[in-house]
């Protein structure tokens, strides 16, 4: 599944943004596991949303929650004509209570990465009971990269829990993969997506 990073090249792998082979990595689980729902917490500049709309337009996923403390222009721009993609501006601890949405979802965690909103997110998260949760800045805090404690917290707790992780940090010449994208997966099944998607699209 090919993402379309048109008039966004520039945002790749910024401060607040996935790389794009990361990007590719989401979208290519996603054509894999094809959820009915995805939500996305933290869409910022849209680059990781591109994976949903990707997975949306392929009619993979049908429907698509975009949450973000500030919508910009460039994710509004992803939900018109999208009738499925909705926007929550707003906290991600009072939207996720908005959403209703059946239990093959992935959950996108890449909002606030400090622990101490992190805390209160991952309960919400988890009472969906998600087939899936992707997280990004994993291992930022270890790469040089501050207040991203929770986004560590986060995979340590749900492998302590169980969950099957696949986390890729590799460190790539003119990227900031080093800072890790994890996708945790409650059964084998998405796990096994996860790692065929891995090898795909990451496996260099």
């Amino acid at each position: 599944m090919k993402v379309d990073f048109s008039g966004v090249e520039h945002e790749l792998g910024g401060a607040m943004s996935m790389d794009a082979i990361h990007v590719q990595w989401v979208a290519e689980f996603l054509g894999l596991v094809a959820p009915s729902s995805v939500i996305e917490i933290g869409s910022y500049a849209g680059i990781s949303t591109r994976a949903i709309t990707a997975a949306y337009d392929e009619g993979v996923v049908e429907n698509v929650h975009l949450i973000d403390m500030v919508i910009r222009g460039s994710v509004g721009a992803l939900a018109d004509g999208r009738d499925g993609v909705k926007l929550y501006e707003m906290p991600s601890t009072q939207a996720l209570p908005k959403i209703d949405v059946a239990e093959d979802l992935v959950v996108i965690v890449d909002g606030d990465h400090s622990l101490g909103c992190v805390i209160k997110e991952l309960p919400l998260v988890l009472a969906k009971r998600p087939l899936a949760i992707i997280a990004h800045d994993v291992v930022s805090e270890a790469a040089g990269y501050h207040q991203c404690d929770g986004a560590r917290w986060l995979w340590e707790s749900l492998q302590a829990e169980g969950w099957l992780c696949i986390v890729d940090a590799r460190r790539r010449a003119g990227m900031a993969t080093h800072r890790g994208l994890l996708i945790a997966c409650r059964n084998d099944f998405a796990f096994g997506h996860a790692i065929q998607s891995w090898r795909k699209t990451c496996g260099d």
